[in-house]
């Protein structure tokens, strides 16, 4: 795939992303949301990777997981 197709594609998901979080009637301005959407964006778009010997992350599976990872880690705000 070409770089313009996958920037198309990364944008794509994103959007249909964040169209559910609004759905849902999650606050994207609550800081651990914001946080969240941050890095998943920083890491999918800025085109990061990890690697450790022969296994290899980058792009949007890199951002993927570290989305996964920080909402289980991350505290939740108190329900009002």
């Amino acid at each position: 795939m070409k770089e313009e197709e996958l920037l198309l594609l990364f944008g794509a998901i994103m959007v249909v992303g964040l169209n559910t979080l609004v759905k849902s009637g999650d606050n994207l301005l609550e800081a651990r949301n914001l946080s969240i959407v941050a890095l998943i964006l920083i890491f999918g778009i800025g085109g990061m990777s990890f690697s450790a010997g022969q296994f290899q992350l980058q792009g949007i599976g890199l951002a993927g997981i570290l989305g996964v990872v920080l909402n289980l880690v991350l505290p939740h705000g108190k329900k009002k």
